[in-house]
């Protein structure tokens, strides 16, 4: 079994997210092979896990003939978690409309970090040459924010991020929120955030395959992208325990 992982010219890990998926599956007893860039390796086994950016990911894929995951967005099913208005738009149409007082994101994952424009100079930057299609949402005050692993159905992991550190977060609802999403892929995570009533709002909804480790353990983040990777490729997950 070969887990592939990112590395700079160098040869050291691209990041600590790639550090810690190597420290996983080679505990788990995965051969670790370093690559740069995903054109250099020429792998066309897909139990070959590959480990990294966006963009070598999904090279990989399509060099496997393997469809590109859809952004995840905000599952209709996940709706009711949501506790405020989101709206889908335009980025230049908000700009020219000098909109203000909404947190904007790209649908396109990346393409830029997602903030709150408070005032029309917080566009500053964000003029594309293309066209860029964005999800809008109401301003709220969020205390603190918390990222929940889930694979399987179950709750790998559960991860404060931001904010307020002893904010308390409802579990429950995080379970609640796992048996109503239907369309749920094999791996992914749960982004809530609670105010300081105690009010619970599902910040977005991430792809588990290229997905940051915000502190949780290396085996169970090499568990967590064997089966999102096992699940894109119709292999076996053979960490499923």
């Amino acid at each position: 079994m070969k887990a592939y992982i990112q590395t700079d010219k160098d040869g050291d890990y691209f990041n600590v997210n790639a550090f810690v998926a190597a420290t996983g599956f080679k505990s788990l007893g995965f051969e670790i092979v370093k690559y740069v860039d995903v054109s250099e390796t020429n792998e066309k086994d897909k139990e070959a896990i590959f480990v990294g950016g966006i963009g070598n990911f999904r090279k990989q894929l399509q060099n496997l003939h393997i469809e590109i995951p859809k952004e995840i967005e905000y599952p209709k099913e996940l709706e009711s978690f949501l506790n405020r208005k989101i709206w889908k738009s335009n980025l230049e149409k908000e700009i020219q409309k000098e909109t203000t007082g909404i947190f904007i994101k790209p649908t396109k994952t990346k393409l830029f970090t997602g903030k709150v424009i408070h005032q029309f100079k917080d566009y500053i930057g964000l003029q594309f040459q293309d066209e860029v299609d964005i999800l809008c949402s109401e301003v709220i005050e969020i205390a603190t924010e918390w990222r929940c692993f889930i694979r399987y159905k179950e709750i790998l992991d559960i991860r404060y991020y931001r904010g307020d550190w002893d904010q308390k977060l409802d579990v429950s609802i995080i379970k609640n929120a796992i048996s109503k999403y239907d369309s749920q892929p094999a791996s992914y995570s749960l982004d809530f955030g609670v105010d300081k009533k105690g009010n619970h709002f599902l910040i977005e909804v991430n792809d588990g395959h290229s997905l940051g480790t915000y502190g949780i353990g290396a085996i169970s983040y090499a568990k967590f992208l064997s089966a999102r990777w096992s699940e894109l490729t119709n292999t076996e997950d053979y960490l499923r325990f």
